[in-house]
């Protein structure tokens, strides 16, 4: 019992942290965020439009009611056989009731209103879909920002512990009388620099962090890294096919087309204004007596009416605002199909550059792959001429600064060609869970050494 207890504990610790990847940010974002939270509100309040619109060409039934209490008191100079009937104090309450319906035929108006509020619950769906990719987005670049600072802030660190240990390294060949106070001095001058900007690159990772969590809801302490050596495949898209597809498909192209087409709605709305309403009507009233005398007895104590025909209204003179409507409208048309050439030229310019960020960061990643190690077979070099009298204690410095500093680059060349990738499928409006999915595949399975990076510090 007690070897398989060790045996169970042993596993426990053998096994790796718990790391959090891009994907879980996402939806932890998606059910966190108070902005996706407002846009998901604001679709579901626009697509109320479609129900409006389709209430426009059903009937319309309403019903009053009222009821009166009267009472009359009458003198008169009469024959005795007639007193008893006109003259006197007489009271009674009379209720009436009424139902009307009304079935539009024909209102070019409510037609145009109908469009524009079609248009308005489409445009509302296109906007949480460009929500939707936007918080990926910033998910992303929340998430790729943490990996970013921690990497600085690693970096200033190991150039800390490096300078540290080459003065003392510097002072025991000083003290030895095989090197000069200078070496001593140029290496605490270096760590005391690299200390100053570990700080601030603590600081910066302190800020990265806070607004993962302010993002997502998690602890940015454990986050997965990209796998060393590392690639996505080659992007298959062209450049004349991203702008195509941008110019399609863009959330902004699609949101600025439905306005087009509502605010033309608009135009036909009133250019159809002065023409007729064509109205189904009918309707049912009735008048009851409630209690007391009928007075004279001429009035009924009941009476019903009900009425069934075509209603016809024609505008004739409404001052002059509806033509100055008209124009209103056509200005307004004219703007938005300006706003949309405007959304479509934006849409092409951000698949362009996105799609020159991610082909340029696939060979951005290889050249700083050679470049890394090219610095540490520099480094290597540095400190064996140092040995031998040909290189200087600075010199060391530079070497290990600069590949430290190349190391940093890479990892950041990874992070901004991922984030190229999410963005250009923003850009063409494709942008969703797969997408997520493809990069969180380049994430390593284990847990970072964030943590341990942050009690070294």
């Amino acid at each position: 019992m007690n070897r398989a207890f060790l045996l169970a504990t042993a596993m426990l610790i053998a096994t790796p942290a718990y790391a959090t990847d891009l994907v879980e940010a996402w939806q932890a974002a998606v059910a966190h965020d108070p902005t996706i939270a407002g846009a998901r509100a604001s679709r579901d309040a626009g697509q109320e439009g479609e129900m409006q619109a389709k209430a426009l060409g059903r009937p319309t039934v309403q019903a009053q009611g009222s009821y009166q209490y009267n009472r009359v008191e009458t003198n008169a100079e009469l024959p005795a056989d007639l007193l008893p009937s006109f003259t006197g104090t007489r009271s009674n309450g009379r209720a009436t009731f009424g139902v009307q319906a009304v079935q539009p035929i024909y209102d070019a108006t409510k037609r145009a209103q109908a469009i524009q509020l079609h248009e308005k619950s489409a445009a509302a769906e296109v906007q949480y879909s460009g929500e939707e990719q936007a918080l990926i987005l910033r998910v992303a670049q929340a998430y790729f920002g943490v990996l970013a600072s921690e990497d600085t802030r690693n970096s200033y660190q190991q150039l800390v512990a490096a300078a540290e240990e080459q003065r003392r390294g510097a002072q025991a060949r000083f003290d030895a009388g095989r090197a000069r106070i200078t070496d001593v001095r140029e290496a605490e001058a270096r760590r005391d620099a690299a200390e100053a900007q570990r700080i601030a690159a603590q600081a910066a990772l302190a800020n990265a962090r806070s607004g993962f969590t302010e993002l997502t809801g998690l602890s940015a302490d454990d986050l997965r890294r990209p796998a060393a050596g590392g690639t996505p495949p080659a992007l298959a898209l062209s450049l004349d096919r991203a702008s195509a597809l941008a110019e399609r498909q863009s959330p902004a192209v699609k949101i600025a087309e439905h306005n087009a087409r509502a605010v033309g709605a608009d135009v036909d709305r009133y250019r159809l204004g002065g023409r007729p309403v064509v109205e189904g009507v009918a309707g049912y009233q009735g008048q009851y007596r409630l209690g007391g005398e009928s007075g004279s007895g001429i009035l009924p104590d009941r009476i019903q009416s009900a009425f069934a025909g075509i209603r016809v209204t024609i505008p004739l003179y409404a001052g002059g605002a509806i033509a100055s409507k008209a124009r209103e409208a056509q200005s307004n048309a004219t703007k938005a199909i300006h706003d949309l050439d405007a959304a479509r030229r934006d849409a092409r310019l951000q698949a362009r550059q996105a799609w020159y960020a991610a082909t340029t960061g696939e060979r951005r990643v290889e050249a700083l792959r050679t470049a890394r190690a090219s610095a540490g077979l520099q480094q290597s070099a540095a400190l064996t001429g140092r040995e031998v009298g040909i290189r200087t204690q600075n010199d060391v410095l530079n070497a290990q600064s600069q590949s430290f500093s190349t190391d940093r680059d890479l990892n950041q060349a990874v992070y901004d060609m991922l984030v190229a990738r999410l963005q250009l499928a923003a850009a063409t409006g494709e942008l969703g869970p797969d997408d997520v999915q493809r990069v969180n595949r380049l994430l390593e399975t284990r847990a970072t050494k964030a943590t341990e990076a942050d009690n070294a510090s």
